[in-house]
């Protein structure tokens, strides 16, 4: 039986690449084909390097349906969210790649209808050169979708495999109060709630309009959502056995990510645990470090380069964490660590 899930995940998950990566090819065509105006992402092509990333690929996928054969977490994870909305997308992600373009050739930043209020600095910028950066509707709509494009449909399996490594450190045998930091529309929410017994769980973001789509695509269960900044979390000390959060620290200069620490700290129960999901750093596997060099240009990461040569585990020891590990799969890098 365990052999029929995994190959059925592995299955499930490659189609899924094979769409993504012919939308991406879509895009980059029709960005190429508007080169007058456009100017199409940097894209490394070497062919042994792209083999390299396409056996990582395949080894993600076939560790995904593995875990869902071992009960890590459910097959319910697997099921596609909203195939409707998938195509009803695809006209407005088309539109969007032209204005992502346009902005990535004229070095646009700051390019903004309005300005987003009641934020941090930091984040008053067009990560990715996306349109209205994380502060309007329709970027919220359209993120999770851009971002399986930009990673061919490994980003998911690539979030839930932080839940291997906390199943690993978690000695708790009860209900969890779960705080999930810079949630945004809540790509990840549904598949942790289904993977851990809840007692409770807070969706915290920035962005407003984000988290209003999550409210919208999360189903019903114990969940409060929460606006804040992870460098300022309004919850009492102790008042979670779990924080996490997912792609969170590469866009985080050094010094807020320190803070961000220090917060997760403080609002962690005694034994409770962090989890963090991010990109792999450098060296992590030499073979992709081109990767993480071009990353930063084409899609406006001020702050990736950094955090790719950033000592988390010193990081992490220097807010209080013990028992830091960490590991890496494709091109997410994990740290799991617990406040003693």
């Amino acid at each position: 039986m365990k052999k029929i899930i995994e190959s059925a995940v592995l299955a499930s998950n490659l189609s899924k690449t094979l769409i993504y990566s012919l939308e991406y090819r879509m895009l980059y065509g029709l960005s190429k084909g508007l080169s007058f105006f456009v100017e199409p992402p940097t894209r490394e092509r070497n062919p042994e390097l792209l083999r390299h990333l396409g056996e990582g690929v395949v080894e993600l996928h076939r560790e995904d349906g593995r875990n869902v054969a071992d009960g890590i977490y459910p097959i319910q994870v697997i099921k596609p969210r909203d195939p409707r909305g998938h195509l009803e997308n695809l006209p407005r992600l088309f539109a969007d790649s032209l204005r992502i373009s346009r902005r990535r050739r004229l070095n646009l930043k700051h390019d903004f209808k309005s300005g987003p209020e009641n934020v941090p600095d930091y984040l008053k910028r067009n990560y990715h050169f996306q349109t209205d950066g994380y502060f309007s509707e329709e970027s919220a709509r359209l993120y999770e979708h851009q971002v399986e494009v930009l990673f061919s449909g490994t980003a998911a399996p690539m979030r839930r495999m932080l839940i291997k490594f906390l199943k690993k450190k978690f000695t708790l045998n009860r209900p969890l109060r779960i705080l999930e930091i810079a949630a945004g529309t809540g790509a990840a929410t549904a598949d942790f709630a289904r993977s851990f017994r809840v007692q409770s769980y807070t969706v915290s973001d920035v962005s407003e309009d984000y988290l209003k789509l999550a409210k919208k695509r999360i189903p019903k269960g114990p969940f409060e959502f929460v606006r804040a900044s992870a460098e300022a979390l309004p919850f009492s000390d102790g008042s979670f056995d779990l924080v996490f959060s997912v792609y969170l620290f590469h866009e985080l200069p050094r010094s807020v990510r320190e803070e961000v620490l220090k917060e997760t700290f403080r609002v962690l129960a005694p034994g409770g645990i962090i989890g963090i999901c991010d990109s792999i750093q450098r060296d992590d596997d030499p073979k992709l470090n081109v990767v993480l060099e071009t990353f930063p240009k084409d899609y406006h990461e001020p702050f990736y380069k950094d955090y790719t040569l950033w000592d988390a585990r010193s990081s992490l020891v220097g807010a209080g964490f013990t028992e830091v590990s960490s590991d890496h799969r494709l091109l997410s890098k994990y740290w799991v660590a617990r406040k003693p």
